[in-house]
């Protein structure tokens, strides 16, 4: 079994190994490392330990800029909330952050940490708003 099947241990050494290269870290796996690093570190030196292993990766992409202090932080806050994985699909949604976060207030937070300006980072996340197909402009 490699870390690429695994859920649990392997997965979590190999991120801190640096094993695992920007082409094998998509949202779900970000979701499962965070979740492991709250579990194993709890959450100063968990949030510490996912921070630095995302920014090897952006900097192993050429990207070093792509590190967003705020996401990083408030997805990493609403995982460590999680006693379950499985309990909380929506985590595994990219777009989730736009329920607590304009796109303004998120773009601040690249440097610094922001606090939420839609919603307070708490689970379960806010329900989306159904679309109302008799208000909607169909033309």
């Amino acid at each position: 079994m490699t870390y690429l099947d695994s859920s649990g241990d392997q997965l979590l050494a190999a991120f801190e190994a640096g094993a695992i290269g920007p082409a094998d870290f998509p949202h779900e796996r970000h979701v499962r490392v965070a979740w492991l690093c709250a579990r194993a570190y709890g959450r100063d030196v968990g949030l510490a330990r996912l921070e630095a292993g995302i920014r090897r990766i952006a900097c192993e992409a050429g990207r070093p800029e792509a590190f967003h202090v705020t996401i990083t932080r408030a997805w990493f806050e609403l995982i460590e909330a999680a006693d379950d994985l499985d309990e909380h699909e929506d985590l595994f949604d990219k777009t989730l952050l736009g329920r607590y976060y304009s796109p303004g207030r998120l773009d601040a937070g690249r440097e610094h940490w922001v606090e939420p300006d839609l919603r307070p980072l708490r689970l379960p996340p806010p329900r989306l708003r159904p679309v109302d197909c008799a208000a909607a402009d169909v033309a």
